[in-house]
């Protein structure tokens, strides 16, 4: 594809996060459709392999085909990977570039067990020496828009000042701070001082990210930590409407407004899997997977859960999502 220019990030702007196995295409067109007003969505990441190639329709199955057709949805999108120093970066960057991807977002945040033993993700801030040269092989060889995505450290946060300053040394044009150490994996509550340290410390704008549940939380994380902009993750899964209720100021939307949505967005999601062509088990586990924090500011929210996840068919699912109490 002919690589789009991308318009500078706006101040403000509300970010949807990457998260593995649910920000596929699917998932992203479904939240493109019913609530714009998100400004930008990320792909969940792609895996830089360690040996061999991938080709070029698995980089394009992975990201969305219709991703890589339209030039308006590649305005809004992040494509993000994960990658080590094991991995065959430089190649994967490369074909990235040939493919004409506009914006490379680089993970070094995730803190699964997984990715970590494979000194992916937030392992890279174990070592900051290490890590300067892999950021900078990215940079030179990607001439769209770069950012990164980190923790606040590894194991504790003594380094967290310099890998403000490594990252705006090596070239990232945005950086989004979880304010959380790896060691911290998802514990309450985020650390949202770190997020303030990096937006004074920062020549390039930085991104808060940790703790926005609610739709009041976008207001206060950008008025208490001065960032750029926010990005939602488990918040965005409770309630994917919540940049909407953001830009109508519409902070305190009752359960039966809330039921209404989360039945708009089943049926619209279950109609893009199956346009898709997502076999029946398929999109019962991807709807699983979806509905995991929305019901949990309903009475009774752990026992409706309880009986979507024991859903053994398409039917029943979208059964108890219909009859939701209101």
């Amino acid at each position: 594809m002919e690589r789009v220019t991308l318009p500078p990030v706006p101040a403000g702007a509300l970010f949807f996060a990457p998260m593995e196995g649910i920000t596929d295409e699917a998932y992203r067109k479904t939240i493109m459709k019913l609530y714009p007003e998100w400004d930008y969505l990320a792909t969940d990441f792609l895996r830089v392999p360690a040996a061999g190639h991938y080709p070029n329709k698995h980089v394009v199955r992975h990201f969305g085909k219709e991703l890589f057709s339209s030039p308006e949805i590649q305005k809004k999108t992040m494509f993000q990977i994960l990658t080590s120093h094991r991995s065959f970066t430089v190649d994967m960057v490369k074909q990235l570039e040939d493919l004409g991807v506009p914006w490379l977002d680089m993970n070094i945040g995730c803190p699964s067990n997984t990715v970590c033993k494979s000194q992916g993700g937030s392992y890279l801030l174990r070592d900051l020496p290490a890590l300067a040269p892999l950021v900078r092989s990215i940079r030179q060889n990607f001439s769209g828009r770069f950012t990164c995505k980190i923790r606040i450290g590894y194991l504790d946060t003594s380094g967290f000042e310099d890998s403000i300053r490594l990252l705006n040394d090596e070239g990232a044009e945005l950086i989004t701070v979880h304010a959380r150490t790896r060691e911290d994996m998802y514990k309450a509550p985020a650390r949202w001082d770190f997020i303030t340290r990096a937006a004074k410390l920062s020549q390039v704008p930085v991104i808060g990210n940790g703790d926005v549940w609610a739709t009041a939380d976008v207001n206060r994380m950008l008025k208490e930590t001065g960032c750029h902009g926010v990005m939602v993750a488990r918040g965005a899964l409770k309630a994917p409407w919540m940049a909407q209720d953001y830009r109508r100021e519409n902070f305190y939307p009752s359960t039966a407004e809330t039921a209404e949505r989360i039945q708009q967005f089943f049926g619209e999601y279950r109609a893009t899997l199956e346009a898709d062509n997502v076999t029946p088990r398929g999109v019962l586990k991807q709807s699983k997977s979806v509905a995991r924090f929305m019901l949990d500011d309903f009475e009774n929210g752990a026992f409706l859960r309880r009986g979507l996840m024991l859903s053994q068919s398409v039917a029943e699912f979208y059964d108890q999502i219909s009859k939701l109490p209101s």
